[in-house]
């Protein structure tokens, strides 16, 4: 006999298959302009920048995705603006 076997009892019960990781992401947009995704993560939302307007929150964790896309919201906004100084100026 099989040590293995008289484990089966106590073997957790199979469920429904967990989503993937990619199913719990958020996209991220502000203007129309693809800013990155906010993933589940255990202390909230992981925010991971695509743009390089806000390569400074990259991987920053946030309460919820709300806050992400505010922040997001405000440093897209701030670079734009920056960018556009820097090039009349």
């Amino acid at each position: 006999m099989n040590a293995l076997d008289n484990l089966a009892p106590f073997a957790p019960a199979r469920g429904p298959a967990a989503p993937p990781n990619h199913a719990r992401a958020r996209p991220i947009e502000v203007d129309g302009v693809f800013l990155g995704a906010a993933l589940d993560h255990e202390l909230g939302v992981r925010f991971v920048a695509v743009d390089v307007r806000v390569t400074d929150m990259d991987q920053s964790i946030w309460p919820n995705a709300d806050y992400a896309l505010r922040s997001a919201r405000q440093m897209f906004r701030a670079g734009r603006k920056g960018a556009t100084e820097r090039v009349r100026g």
